[in-house]
């Protein structure tokens, strides 16, 4: 297929892919699979706090704890981190760390054995319950405090700072699930000046993507079904397998060009209000004979003086974030080699209040401009 008319022949509603994309953990993907089920046409404030309790139940589900705790990679970069800076926090002796979403308490417990004096461990989940009997068994008496809160809710006696900020606030693609700005409201109102954020800084990267066998898996599939021909569903088929982005471990040989990076983070200084919107210009080429078939996305995680300790890139191993593919709707194939210019824009989805819309516009020579666009809800 290639890119002659634009016409978008998505389909409206959810697709049969929907469990599968968001990991295939069956309890937290029925959690947020409901908070689509609840949406009604209720003002932005009434689908906010929707979307809100739903989030907050769907980490009271082992499952997703689990799936984060037996991700390795995940896990070393934040011990290495929390140990990298655990020395200093000893030497000064009186460091107050605060662990936003802290969950199962796995940071705020590594925290407070690194040396740091005391921690705030916040969390809004049912499971604050079981994290006091966690932290009270790994833990020195007073070292660690739950407050049972959202982070916007947590309160601290009046002139208390904290000198560090930690929190695994990422999501798919870095900024599914909208957590950060809970981040954000506790640096702005309990950080110290010159604290630090672990992390530190974040990026978003994104590489054009040739894709083919898992295009054929979805696609070529219904050219012989037990010998009989069903290509008539081939189009049916593209635009329900490319309705949403699809999150999965993808091969490093796909990639077609070196990445771009889509947005750049620094914890200490950015704004909710720039997480709204944000957009970065594409130009590769599509290689004689391969094929663009789309675009994946992943992201990097600094921690300070401790460095770059987190990518979920191709090239890395691999994460429970995996990586997030957008499978174009038409491919692009390189012919004697094609040039791709375009923009792709991430902004806050206008319903869905912890989701993202994700545009694709592109241009090759001699063809008008094609746009794509995808919903991470």
């Amino acid at each position: 297929m290639d890119d002659d008319d634009g016409t978008d022949p998505g389909l409206a509603g959810l697709s049969p892919e929907f469990q599968a994309m968001v990991g295939g953990l069956a309890g937290h993907t029925a959690s947020f699979a409901k908070m689509l089920e609840r949406r009604t046409k209720v003002g932005k404030e009434a689908g906010q706090q929707k979307d809100d309790e739903v989030f907050f139940e769907s980490y009271a589900d082992l499952a997703i704890h689990e799936e984060m705790l037996k991700d390795t990679p995940r896990v070393e970069a934040y011990r290495r981190a929390i140990e990298r800076h655990g020395p200093e926090w000893a030497r000064r002796g009186d460091v107050t760390v605060v662990d936003v979403g802290s969950g199962t308490g796995l940071l705020a417990v590594l925290a407070a054995r690194a040396g740091a004096q005391r921690v705030i461990a916040v969390e809004a989940s049912r499971l604050a319950h079981f994290l006091r009997q966690i932290v009270e068994a790994n833990s020195r008496a007073g070292a660690i405090e739950v407050h049972e809160c959202r982070a916007e809710e947590l309160q601290l006696p009046a002139g208390e700072r904290a000198d560090v900020i930690v929190s695994e606030w990422m999501g798919y693609c870095l900024l599914y699930e909208n957590m950060l700005p809970s981040v954000l409201a506790v640096r702005d109102r309990y950080l110290k000046p010159g604290g630090a954020m672990l992390p530190s800084h974040c990026r978003l990267q994104m590489a054009p993507l040739e894709d083919a066998a898992w295009r054929e898996s979805k696609v070529g599939f219904w050219r012989d079904v037990h010998g009989i021909d069903m290509s008539a569903l081939a189009p049916l088929a593209t635009a329900t397998a490319c309705e949403k982005p699809q999150h999965r471990v993808v091969a490093p040989g796909g990639l077609l060009a070196p990445p771009f990076e889509v947005l750049a983070l620094d914890l200490s200084t950015v704004t909710e209000a720039e997480l709204g919107r944000f957009e970065a210009s594409l130009s590769f080429e599509v290689p004689a004979g391969r094929r663009l078939d789309g675009f994946v996305a992943w992201f990097e995680c600094d921690f300070g003086s401790a460095g770059q300790l987190l990518s979920t890139g191709p090239s890395e191993a691999p994460t429970h974030w995996r990586q997030t593919v957008f499978s174009l709707r038409q491919t692009l194939e390189g012919g004697g080699g094609r040039t791709v210019e375009g923009l792709v824009t991430v902004e806050r989805h206008e319903e869905f209040t912890r989701g993202y819309r994700v545009t694709f516009e592109l241009t090759t020579p001699g063809r008008k401009r094609r746009m794509e666009s995808f919903e991470l809800r």
